[in-house]
Parts: structure tokens; C-alpha cells; sequence
């Protein structure tokens, strides 16, 4: 698939990140006495697959289905488990997953990769570059407080000629390394066509 640039594939996937919200919260639920019951195991495994939830969770609903006195039809809720996977181990879903910087989801695997895999690192690739452009930032404005730091010094102290020439100095070498890290920011910021820092 073909790679897009990095602010079309935000664009992209904002929907997928609503679902994987939702899919969060299907996965924390517990199923309740009414939904045991009911017993729409195919129906219930298709929402849970098409959420991306791990197929441990059968055994969770059967516990719990239990404790109400219902057995759970295995069979037919890892029937719609499986059909559902396949619409979560899409492209979207796995570039949602790498964006955001969580860990590859493994229920997407075999076939289920062909287009979960290349969407997941993509992802990652755009996670990687915002985590770069975060810490060159970082790395910017600490060397912005160090600067204050010196110029504290100088305008609060009593200093030696020596003790002044050398903080002067220092503060000289610590105004250079932040313009050379500005341009850093600028340089990735146009090479990776990022929001603009407002240094």
C-alpha cells in the first residue's frame, strides 16, 4: 500500500481511533445474567472479534455465565469470533494502533497481517517521527532553562572578573547549542510537514 503523508493519514484514521476507544471498553466489560441468558453467543464472539479482543475472553464470559448457572456455547461464540476478526485486522485499525504507540495486537496474525501489519508500522513510523519532534523540542527548552539558569547568575550575584568572564562564556556556548537545536526542530518539522513549534 502506498504510503501517504503524515497529515492525510492522521486524517485517516480518526474514526479507527473512536473504535479503538470502544473496543478498549468491550474488553474491560463483564457480561451480565441478562446477556447469559439471552445466550446469542455467535452474535456476542462477532462483536468481541470484530473489536480485536483477545479469545481468552470466552473463558471469562464462561466463568461468569456460570456463576449465574448458564453454560456458554463455545462453539458458536468462537464461530462469529472469527467472523468478526477480519473487519478489525484491517489497514485503519492497525495504523490507529502504531499511531497511538501501543503494542501490535498478535489476534491479527497469519493472513489477518496482510493489510493489519503494513497499517501497525505505519503507524509506528508516524509515532516515531511526533515522538522525535517532541524531544528535540524537550531537549530545546531545557537548554532554554539552562540559559536562564546562567543569566540568573549574571544579573543576581556578586561575581569575580574570573567567575563572570567564565559564566558569559558559558552562556555564549549554551545560546549557540539552542539555535543549532531551533534549526534541528525546523529542519524536521519541513522534512516531515509537522505543525510549526513556536519557539
Amino acid at each position: 500500500m502506498a504510503r501517504l503523508p503524515i497529515g492525510k493519514q492522521m486524517k485517516s484514521v480518526g474514526i479507527a481511533l473512536l473504535l479503538l476507544g470502544v473496543a478498549a471498553l468491550s474488553g474491560c466489560a463483564t457480561i451480565s445474567e441478562d446477556k447469559c441468558i439471552a445466550g446469542n453467543w455467535q452474535e456476542l464472539g462477532y462483536r468481541d472479534g470484530s473489536y480485536g479482543v483477545k479469545r481468552d475472553k470466552a473463558s471469562k464470559i464462561a466463568d461468569t455465565c456460570a456463576k449465574y448457572g448458564i453454560d456458554m456455547d463455545f462453539d458458536s461464540y468462537l464461530s462469529g469470533f472469527n467472523q468478526g476478526l477480519p473487519s478489525y485486522c484491517t489497514y485503519e485499525r492497525g495504523f490507529a494502533l502504531g499511531e497511538n504507540g501501543s503494542s501490535y495486537n498478535q489476534i491479527c496474525s497469519g493472513q489477518l497481517a496482510q493489510d493489519f501489519a503494513p497499517g501497525y508500522d505505519e503507524g509506528r513510523a508516524v509515532y516515531a517521527v511526533y515522538q522525535e519532534h517532541k524531544s528535540l523540542i524537550s531537549s530545546y527548552e531545557s537548554k532554554l532553562d539552562d540559559i536562564a539558569g546562567v543569566k540568573g547568575r549574571l544579573e543576581s550575584e556578586s561575581l569575580s572578573a574570573e567567575d563572570d568572564k567564565r559564566l558569559r562564556k558559558k552562556l555564549h556556548r549554551f545560546r549557540r547549542q539552542a539555535e543549532d537545536m531551533k534549526i534541528d526542530i525546523r529542519a524536521w518539522e519541513r522534512l516531515h510537514s509537522l505543525s510549526r513549534y513556536q519557539a
